[in-house]
């Protein structure tokens, strides 16, 4: 990895879940300054993440930041106050429903669930290989979650945005390997969940980095003067799309091989270090 780069970036762009939220912890003291210095600044900051929008308030108390969230991996954009929708990326019905065939046919074990912009819809055996898993720092302790008993059930309703695909018999690098091959013509595959066999499924073409190139092309900063905070898959083409990308230390691997530097590890501030760097005075040529 290279030393840090000396510039102030236009825009920031950082990940959630592992990047500025160790997992099963909160927000430091410590980061919240960080990302609110660049605000003050007049400095976007972006929170870019796999999460669904009902998963982004104990999130945006925790760091103060106002303004757009790109959200479910890119496939909405959401007001951080409020949650309303600025701009969504549905994945059809057609190709919900290939994506959940092609996925049965691969995965014998294979159970769904499904985001829309309100809610979750979970599908027979989802549940109960999801509540065995530890949950992340910062969720809320009563989404809304509707259970359903068919996969006719689960894609018949408002726009969906995010699959789901768990796989409790799967490797997850393995499995994320297999979601690419059988269905990567169809949604987008990527995965978030540290050691869990789940991947999520987006919109075809949708990711992170294409919803963060529009955000950008809107306020006319250029990807040079974008710096992107990530540690895992769903982070991968973000991190190449910035003109200055940070994994975080003992990310993945993906992620680590995407980025142009490493950034120390969440439990010790990375993003914050990163910040308060490419902030810091420095001594003058003579």
């Amino acid at each position: 990895m290279k030393p840090w780069p000396e510039f102030v970036p236009r825009l920031v762009a950082t990940d959630i879940d592992g990047t500025i939220l160790p997992h099963g912890g909160t927000v430091s003291a410590r980061t919240r300054a960080a990302l609110q210095q660049y605000t003050e600044r007049g400095v976007d900051v972006v929170m870019v993440t796999g999460r669904p929008p009902r998963w982004l308030p104990p999130v945006v108390e925790a760091t103060g930041l106002t303004g757009p969230v790109i959200a479910a991996n890119g496939a909405i954009v959401v007001d951080a106050q409020s949650l309303e929708p600025i701009e969504i990326s549905a994945i059809s019905p057609e190709r919900v429903s290939e994506a959940i065939d092609r996925f049965t046919a691969a995965l014998p074990d294979a159970a769904f669930a499904v985001e829309t912009p309100g809610d979750l819809r979970i599908g027979p055996g989802f549940e109960r290989a999801r509540t065995s898993a530890p949950r992340e720092g910062l969720t809320p302790t009563g989404p809304p979650v509707t259970l359903v008993r068919s996969t006719e059930e689960l894609v018949d309703g408002e726009d969906i945005i995010k699959i789901m695909v768990l796989s409790p018999a799967s490797d997850p690098d393995e499995m994320l390997e297999t979601g690419r091959g059988e269905a990567g013509h169809v949604v987008s595959v990527t995965r978030s969940g540290v050691g869990r066999p789940l991947l999520e499924l987006g919109p075809h073409g949708v990711t992170k980095a294409s919803t963060l190139a529009a955000y950008a092309r809107a306020r006319n900063i250029d990807r040079a003067d974008a710096v992107a905070f990530g540690d895992m898959p769903n982070d991968v083409e973000m991190l190449r799309w910035a003109g200055h990308s940070f994994a975080m230390h003992g990310g993945h691997g993906e992620a680590l091989a995407a980025a142009q530097y490493l950034a120390p590890p969440v439990q010790e501030d990375g993003v914050a270090q990163v910040l308060e760097t490419l902030l810091a005075p420095r001594p003058m040529l003579r």
